[in-house]
């Protein structure tokens, strides 16, 4: 059997949250298009499935790290 991390939004928001400071300005974010994402939002990448979570979990991961 297979272990499987189930990335939710909430894990996200948490260092979108340290990284941008206001609530706000998280939800604006996932609802903005992004060129990281081929002009699609954050939220549309996501909701494409485990392999969109994970690509947004990674990018957001990488800017926490100054990969921006």
């Amino acid at each position: 059997m297979e272990d499987k991390i189930v990335i939710v939004k909430i894990v996200i928001n948490r260092h979108l949250q340290s990284m941008l400071g206001r609530s706000e300005l998280v939800d604006a974010w996932w609802n903005s298009e992004n060129k990281a994402f081929d002009g699609k939002t954050p939220d549309e990448v996501y909701q494409t499935g485990a392999e969109g979570r994970l690509s947004v979990y990674q990018y957001v991961l990488g800017c926490s790290d100054g990969y921006w």
